[in-house]
C-alpha cells in the first residue's frame, strides 16, 4: 500500500500540543516522537532503560534492538539525532520523578493501571484517536511513513533511508515515501536548461 498522507511540521507541532493536554502526556509524547523517529510500535513499546541509556544514564547514540524487540527475526538499529537525545534526556527526568531508583530492565512506557508495558494494539488505537482529532487517517505506523518521507524530501539517499528505516528491501522503503504538490513544483524548478 502506498502512503498517501502528508503531514507538515506545523501539524506535528499541533499534535504535540494536543498530546501535552492528555493524561500521561509524557509517555504519549515520547512514544509519538519514537514513531516519528522511524520506530515501529513493537520497537518502542518494549524499550527498556538499558536500550536507550548507558549505565551512567547518558543517552546512547544508537538504540540497538535484538530480534525480540523487532519485526521478524532480525535486530534493528535506530540512530538518534541531537533532538531525540535531548527528548530522551528530558524523559529520564520524568522517569526519575516516578521512581527513585531506576533499574536497567525497567520499561520506558508502562500502563499506570497494570504496571506493564503498553501493548501494540493499545498504542495503535491511541495514535489513531489522536490522528482522528486532526482529520488524519493513521495509527502508530504513520510516524514511520513520515520519517521516511521527511528523509527523502531532505535529499537523503534512498539506500541510507532504507537502512535507517530497517527495511530489508528498498521497494518497501519506496512505498513509505509520499509527496505533496510543493515538492513536485520544487523538483521541476530545480531543473536548469
Amino acid at each position: 500500500m502506498i502512503n498517501q498522507t502528508y503531514i507538515d511540521d506545523k501539524k506535528i507541532k499541533d499534535i504535540l500540543t494536543y498530546i501535552s493536554g492528555m493524561r500521561h502526556s509524557e509517555q504519549i509524547r515520547m512514544m509519538f516522537l519514537c514513531s516519528l523517529n522511524g520506530m515501529r510500535s513493537i520497537n518502542f513499546c518494549y524499550l527498556q532503560i538499558k536500550d536507550v541509556y548507558h549505565p551512567d544514564l547518558s543517552v546512547k547514540d544508537v538504540i540497538c534492538l535484538d530480534e525480540n524487540k523487532n519485526k521478524g527475526k532480525f535486530g534493528a538499529n535506530y540512530y538518534l539525532n541531537t533532538q531525540m537525545k535531548k527528548e530522551f534526556k528530558e524523559y529520564l527526568k520524568y522517569l526519575k520523578s516516578k521512581n527513585d531508583e531506576l533499574n536497567p530492565d525497567d520499561y520506558l512506557f508502562k500502563s499506570q493501571k497494570l504496571g506493564k508495558p503498553y501493548n501494540r494494539v493499545s498504542i495503535s488505537r491511541l495514535f489513531a484517536n489522536i490522528y482522528k482529532k486532526f482529520n488524519i487517517h493513521g495509527a502508530s505506523h504513520l510516524g514511520r511513513h513520515l520519517f521516511v518521507s521527511k528523509l527523502v524530501n531532505s535529499g537523503v539517499n534512498i539506500c541510507l533511508v532504507q537502512r535507517l528505516a530497517n527495511h530489508r528491501i528498498i521497494s518497501t522503503t519506496q512505498r513509505y515515501f509520499n509527496y505533496n504538490p510543493q515538492m513536485l513544483s520544487n523538483a521541476v524548478e530545480s531543473l536548469k536548461i
